[in-house]
């Protein structure tokens, strides 16, 4: 009668360990859109791989400077600078093809991210900046992309003309989720007493 507790002793240790250590299914990338102010005398000058986006603007600048450059930190400006910080810039190369049912005006690509400025799309699609690769695309932000830049680890910045505003996404799911101490204590605890009642019945 001990055989049956041992095996299912085995099969609870077995199902923990499959709960705690296999990965979760594939779910698309989530992008926080962040707003890096009007667009009228700015252009974007580039982007690294950090995220860090620097525009040229022919305002704000000091005495005898008609161009200034601002570097936009997680989305917050820094002080204008007479000259281009030195950075090193990681914009993406032009793209050879446009994915099926999507229109791209602007197109960028980079380790094997797509990034779109569309319009009038054939499949109906809202007209405005798009990122994946393939034919699998998400749409981000409705508007045009008059300039675009795509970093390696899949960050994205544009000039909407249409809406006179630069945008930046940043792709925030290479984070992964620790899973809480209090979920994996209470499927703990709940194996550990499944097995020692388990056990009690065959026993007996």
């Amino acid at each position: 009668m001990k055989h049956p507790a041992h095996w299912l002793s085995a099969s609870a240790t077995l199902f923990a360990a499959a709960l705690l250590c296999c990965p979760k299914a594939a779910v698309a990338d989530t992008y926080t859109i962040l707003d890096l102010g009007n667009d009228n005398g700015r252009n974007i000058y580039g982007m690294d791989t950090a995220g860090d986006v620097v525009v040229s603007q022919n305002f704000g600048c000091s005495l005898g400077s008609f161009t200034c450059y601002v570097t936009y930190v997680d989305g917050v400006a820094g002080t204008p600078a007479s000259s281009a910080p030195d950075l090193v810039y990681d914009d993406g190369t032009p793209c050879n093809t446009t994915p099926s049912g999507l229109s791209a005006t602007k197109s960028v690509c980079n380790q094997g991210f797509v990034g779109l400025g569309t319009v009038y799309n054939p499949n109906g699609d809202a007209n405005g900046a798009y990122i994946g690769s393939g034919d699998d695309f998400q749409f981000l932000h409705i508007g045009s992309a008059d300039q675009i830049f795509l970093n390696s680890v899949g960050d994205l910045t544009w000039a909407d003309g249409s809406g006179e505003e630069l945008f930046e996404a940043i792709d925030t799911s290479s984070v992964s989720p620790v899973p809480e101490p209090g979920s994996l204590l209470l499927v703990g605890t709940g194996l550990l007493w499944f097995t020692a009642a388990v056990r009690r019945r065959a026993n007996r």
